[in-house]
């Protein structure tokens, strides 16, 4: 019904209260002497079942299929008992299906069972998580031979990938390198050819060929480690042109810094894409949407380059910022006024020519 929000609001927090009370009235039912008595066999019980339905996740998890990375979370997360057990195990009591006292070693194993997951969870976290990651990082690290690429695309996320694409459908070798094994995986099983490794690291870009290729990509989320890699791009391998990809203005001023010259702001085309596709919706011409389009770019270009030089003097930047956007409103100004005057022009001039020809009608 309509009221079924509201509802469900004004009864959450009874939720978790009951949830509370249910537990403690399990907890009131354990028989702790039975425990006690019996801790080897409550232990068997505990780790036989965390076993049995930790092998059964660990098959669900490769048929999922799950990355190895995320396995152990999975399967310590869902290896405890769960509370329907108390339920069943003390309806099965008193049904007479089970006895009390093996009731009462049930309930306590499924209650222990979930005590130690978070136990579990620590353990993972410090030893088994770090050691799964060791592994697939020394399997996708190894480069079997030395690349001789021409083209290096250093990080292969959402503008690497559209770099590389556009390389590979025009025969051109590329060697893709990736810090993320995960999306290195991914990549590989669409037949791109890429690697698992830091592009900061000069051994790697050494085997990834950079002595002998001639341009370097440089499309890397994280802006301090894309710096890194311009950095020991020109400090070992000069000869490389390198065309680098800006996340932020303060990223551009950086690559210009360290005398990068091919930057490409990854939000400006498609931002003046979506500008252009707004004009013509509002019914301005095709070519007059993108000329603006174009124009606002190159000047956008020039502004930020006259911006760099100034970059640590935050009212001299500021003073260039207006004087920008100024200079743009006046050209763009003048160029409505003059295509006003000419839209005049071409229509008095048609009027003109008509006007002969109505006064001969008969």
């Amino acid at each position: 019904s309509e009221y079924r929000k509201e509802l469900e609001t004004d009864i959450e927090p009874f939720k978790g209260l009951l949830l509370g009370l249910f537990f403690i009235a399990v907890g009131m039912s354990i028989d702790f002497a039975v425990v006690l008595k019996q801790p080897l066999l409550i232990t068997a019980i505990v780790l036989a079942f965390l076993s049995v339905k930790a092998a059964v996740l660990w098959g669900m998890g490769r048929a999922m299929p799950l990355p190895k990375p995320e396995r152990p979370v999975f399967i310590i997360l869902l290896a405890q008992g769960g509370e329907f057990g108390f339920v069943v195990f003390q309806t099965a009591a008193q049904a007479g299906v089970i006895d009390a006292p093996t009731s009462s070693l049930l309930v306590a194993a499924v209650a222990i069972s979930m005590l130690l997951t978070p136990l579990l969870l620590v353990a993972a976290d410090r030893w088994w998580i770090p050691l799964l990651a060791k592994q697939k990082r020394v399997d996708m690290d190894e480069i079997s031979e030395p690349q001789s690429a021409p083209v290096i695309i250093a990080g292969f996320g959402r503008y690497g990938q559209i770099v590389g694409r556009l390389m590979f459908a025009n025969g051109i070798d590329a060697t893709v390198l990736d810090h993320d094994a995960e999306q290195v995986e991914g990549v590989r099983r669409f037949g791109w050819p890429a690697f698992y490794g830091d592009a900061t690291r000069l051994d790697l870009l050494r085997t990834a060929g950079a002595a002998h290729a001639r341009v370097i990509v440089v499309a890397i989320d994280d802006v301090e480690q894309s710096l890194k890699v311009v950095d020991m791009v020109n400090e070992h391998f000069p000869h490389l042109t390198i065309v680098a990809r800006a996340r932020n203005v303060t990223h551009y001023y950086g690559l210009r810094e360290r005398g990068v010259t091919l930057i490409e702001r990854e939000t400006l085309d498609s931002a003046l894409m979506s500008a252009r596709s707004v004009l013509e919706s509002l019914g301005w011409e095709r070519h007059q949407a993108r000329n603006l389009a174009l124009r606002f770019r190159a000047h956008s270009i020039e502004l930020l380059e006259q911006m760099a030089l100034h970059q640590k003097d935050e009212a001299k930047l500021i003073a260039v910022a207006k004087q920008g956007r100024q200079q743009l409103e006046r050209l763009w100004a003048k160029e409505r006024e003059e295509a006003q005057a000419r839209k005049q022009r071409t229509g008095w001039s048609s009027n003109a020519e008509e006007a002969p020809s109505g006064e001969n009608r008969p």
